[in-house]
């Protein structure tokens, strides 16, 4: 989903390095871009080997600084490869492993609201096509189970998936990260890959999770156009 940040490679002598500035505050705000929520997350990652190092962030001035990860993007085929079907099969779980409780928790059923209302306010027309879906969604959403205390990257994707040289696995953009349930960061493979959802952990609410992972992405993209635009 990252569209609105900005991210530039340079050299120094800490080596090739990636520099990633984020969005006008105002602009990160209505998006739910906290920098300093992604730093952290970042670095819980980085500690178990699946994210770049942070080498620098200036909260000031809006950016961060980490090194270049060499590689690949994950194939959007990744789930027809069996070796990377382990991999990423093990990276949600160590994911799901990792102690998440000093991240903010994401409310789902709110954060669908938050950008719903926010894009009525800004372009109308658009945000009315979604009105009964959110609802509907939300509805499902609240009578479901909330055991949220392990580590989302909350836009986890073939595009952010860096597949190193070696075959280990790097995420990358960890903007909507949060503390939240096992199945989200699952919920968004499953979008392309859906023979994924055999790795839920609640099978039976799966489908909803799918369903509020596409309308997070589809009004987010519509708000982040209408304020770039």
């Amino acid at each position: 989903m990252s569209t609105v940040n900005r991210v530039f490679e340079l050299q120094d002598v800490r080596g090739r390095l990636v520099r990633r500035e984020w969005a006008p505050p105002q602009v990160a705000r209505l998006l739910g871009i906290d920098p300093d929520v992604e730093v952290d997350a970042q670095r819980l990652a980085a500690a178990q080997g699946f994210a770049p190092q942070v080498l620098e962030y200036d909260r000031a001035g809006r950016f961060m600084v980490m090194p270049f990860v060499e590689g690949l993007r994950l194939e959007t085929d990744w789930i027809t490869k069996p070796a990377r079907r382990i991999a990423m099969r093990e990276l949600l779980e160590r994911m799901r492993s990792i102690d998440a409780s000093r991240l903010p928790r994401l409310d789902l059923p709110n954060r669908l609201r938050e950008l719903h209302d926010r894009l009525a306010l800004q372009a109308p027309d658009r945000a009315r096509s979604y009105g009964s879906e959110v609802e509907r969604c939300i509805e499902r959403l609240e009578v479901m189970s909330n055991d949220d205390s392990v580590l989302v990257h909350g836009d986890l994707t073939p595009e952010n998936v860096i597949v190193r040289a070696d075959g280990s696995l790097c995420l990358i953009d960890w903007e909507y990260a949060h503390r939240g349930q096992g199945d989200e960061d699952l919920a968004g493979l499953a979008l392309d890959a859906p023979q994924a959802a055999e790795w839920a952990l609640s099978p039976e609410e799966f489908p909803v999770r799918i369903r509020a992972r596409r309308l997070l992405d589809a009004l987010w993209r519509e708000l982040a156009a209408v304020l770039t635009d």
